[in-house]
């Protein structure tokens, strides 16, 4: 289930519980002088950009959730948004502008930007399987989108400017037991912060992504028929290894790129 799908799914339960009447006004009106942040992302051959996704939270105009003992409680309220990046204006660079300050009558604030891409349906690699987004997370605030995007947990950065050039390899896991077959890009295990690719920003400005893409160097994972068994990898250079947990040696591929 993606993001949007997601907070559909809170929206349809608190308006069950509190009534359409008591919806908020989802308008954006970004006052004089709102705080914008600039997303710029160059694409790469075969990869296909999705609409950023925006979620904006307000503290004047709240929704209600309830506990396991069916007590109400306040929470921020929340408004989801996709947002198509610009036309390409040369070299496949693509930009989008958020206001932070979303303004409007629940003065909505920027909580969390997610970028995605995928593989593109016309690369070879694709065909049969089943296609996985690659995301970063961006968190302006608390109660951002939930962890489930294997982007790792948030780093924090203050700066003006976040520059990101992270190397991408096709990854095919080839799972026997569940008869199915994924591909995604794979750079490094986003279980280690120095890999992630979630970032919680305060003063940041301006958000450059420039992922390098190696889309003729996949790496080939394989789920034993039946248990017990090793994931056995095999590397863009012919070799092979058991990995554990899913990834393969991010370090070792940097050496093939």
């Amino acid at each position: 289930m993606n993001f949007l799908s997601k907070t559909a799914v809170i929206a349809c339960a608190v308006t069950l519980l509190s009534g359409c009447d008591n919806r908020p006004d989802k308008t954006l009106s970004p006052p004089a002088g709102a705080k914008w942040v600039d997303v710029t992302f160059r694409v790469p051959e075969g990869i296909t950009l999705q609409p950023a996704e925006l979620l904006y939270r307000s503290a004047q105009c709240k929704s209600v959730r309830y506990n396991s003992s069916n007590e109400p409680h306040d929470i921020p309220g929340y408004n989801d948004i996709e947002r198509p990046f610009g036309v390409s204006d040369g070299d496949n660079i693509r930009r989008l502008r958020v206001a932070v300050d979303g303004g409007g009558s629940c003065q909505w604030q920027l909580n969390s930007l997610k970028v995605s891409f995928r593989i593109s349906d016309n690369v070879e690699l694709v065909k049969g399987k089943e296609v996985i987004d690659t995301s970063y997370i961006f968190d302006f605030g608390d109660y951002g989108l939930s962890d489930g995007y294997g982007t790792g947990r948030a780093k924090v950065f203050s700066e003006k400017i976040l520059v990101l050039n992270t190397d991408l390899f096709p990854m095919v896991f080839i799972n026997h037991m569940f008869k199915k077959t994924t591909l995604k890009f794979f750079g490094g295990d986003t279980n280690y912060d120095k890999w992630g690719r979630r970032y919680r920003l305060s003063d940041t400005d301006s958000i450059y992504l420039h992922p390098s893409v190696h889309i003729n160097k996949p790496v080939i994972l394989e789920s034993p028929i039946s248990l017990p068994g090793n994931i056995n990898a095999l590397y863009p250079d012919g070799s092979r290894e058991d990995v554990p947990n899913i990834s393969p040696d991010y370090d070792k591929l940097l050496s093939m790129k």
